[in-house]
């Protein structure tokens, strides 16, 4: 029995290790990364309002960097001995990726407008008032908001979308990472849930078609930035 184990942990060391790294990292961001840890931990220590908003979010952001692509960065690279370019971390055929992202982009727009109606949107969007309060801290926030989006991108559509191909193909590894997203969007707005669903299928096409996580985190923070301006 403890042979058979061993020949089967043998087997499918990588795929296992990918799957730990998966579980460990996705619940560590979820209870020590959120936002809801940073108001639990240091929320004593601000007044309530636009400014302990921005902080709690930033910290959300970076924690997205840290635990979804900085340490996602260094397994691959001394864990796995591989490319980060095996995972999409490269530009890759931009002139497809350029031409897609951009009607994305134009696409979007309309829905955008249309669900800054909503009221249960608009309970979510801007996460913070000071984000819309001038051009100049419009784009600060652009660059505390950024880091999420690669992190978010490079581990479901790099780390889990290209690195799980290998063993069940690209429909499973779309499948998985489509299915963890969506899940983590059951809090928010069910339009945003059923569009993390929609957005989950086609960037994980467009990562497999240009070889690239670099477009889905373009068109990404494209519609988290669209989305603050119009809701604000």
């Amino acid at each position: 029995m403890w042979k058979e184990v061993q020949a089967f942990v043998g087997e499918h060391r990588r795929e296992l290790w990918m799957w730990v790294l998966i579980v460990v990292l996705t619940t560590i961001k979820i209870y020590q990364g959120d936002q809801a840890a940073f108001v639990a931990w240091f929320g004593d220590r601000f007044e309530a309002g636009p400014v302990f908003d921005w902080y709690r979010w930033l910290y959300h952001h970076l924690a997205s960097l840290l635990l979804w692509a900085l340490i996602p960065f260094f397994i691959i690279r001394f864990g796995f001995k591989q490319s980060l370019g095996d995972f999409g971390w490269q530009l890759g055929d931009w002139r497809f990726g350029l031409k897609a992202t951009a009607i994305a982009m134009v696409v979007m727009i309309v829905p955008v407008y249309i669900s800054s109606f909503n009221p249960e949107h608009r309970e979510w969007y801007p996460l913070t008032a000071l984000a819309t309060a001038s051009p100049a801290l419009f784009a600060i926030w652009g660059l505390s908001y950024l880091p999420h989006y690669i992190g978010w991108e490079f581990f479901f559509r790099g780390f889990i979308g290209k690195g799980l191909v290998p063993f069940y193909g690209k429909i499973g590894a779309t499948g998985v990472q489509v299915i963890m997203t969506v899940l983590l969007h059951l809090n928010k707005p069910m339009g945003e849930t059923w569009g993390a669903a929609i957005a989950g299928v086609y960037l994980g096409w467009l990562t497999y078609r240009t070889g690239s996580v670099w477009w889905a985190i373009a068109f990404h923070f494209y519609l988290g930035m669209l989305n603050t301006y119009i809701c604000g």
